[in-house]
């Protein structure tokens, strides 16, 4: 795993509440020349999320730039999608988006465990906020769970009082939900089923 320089460590005292309660954000957080950050973004001009070509984009970007420890980190995350890829059942198939996106999460939960190791004001703990920054910026937005209730409460209430009752109604909110959510949107997708479960049977 690479590890930042003493001086692109991170400056700002805002947090990234979504990740960790002590990560920075991004913005301040790597002091480099920043050649990497305009093809970092997670989005396409039409709103299509393509992480694999941003992390290449910003790859090349940084080795221009001689950003050697943006490069090592970016390598780092396209080794563990390669990895991911090649152990699982169809080796030759590439990774989904969604796939994608739960291998920078777990890149960023694991940096998150080794900076909690360390004192807030150990130069490794700093090092490790670092390199969540940057993975961050390839994420995609994160809705919080207000933001998901308020999307499958307004698609229940929108039900007729015959299909609340239905075997089908669950599959029929989620259909309606992946309609107007990405699914690298949502961390936890697995407690879905039961949020709408509940929210039927009021």
């Amino acid at each position: 795993m690479s590890i930042f320089r003493t001086s692109t460590l991170v400056r700002s005292t805002r947090t990234l509440a979504a990740l960790h309660p002590q990560i920075l954000t991004g913005a301040r957080a790597i002091q480099t020349s920043g050649a990497w950050r305009n093809a970092a973004s997670s989005e396409t001009p039409n709103g299509q999320v393509d992480i694999r070509g941003k992390l290449k984009e910003a790859l090349k970007a940084a080795m221009k730039g001689r950003e050697k420890d943006v490069v090592g980190c970016i390598r780092s995350l396209m080794t563990d999608i390669t990895y991911h890829e090649k152990s699982g059942a169809n080796p030759n198939e590439p990774a989904s988006e969604d796939t994608i996106v739960d291998v920078l999460r777990k890149a960023v939960d694991k940096r998150s465990q080794a900076a909690g190791s360390y004192p807030q004001d150990h130069p490794s703990h700093q090092q490790f906020l670092s390199e969540i920054a940057l993975i961050s910026k390839f994420l995609p937005r994160t809705l919080s769970m207000e933001q998901i209730t308020q999307i499958l409460e307004g698609i229940v209430a929108g039900l007729a009082g015959t299909d609340k009752s239905s075997k089908g109604a669950t599959g029929q909110v989620l259909k309606q939900f992946w309609e107007v959510v990405k699914k690298g949107e949502v961390q936890d997708k697995k407690a879905l089923g039961k949020m709408i479960g509940e929210m039927l049977r009021k």
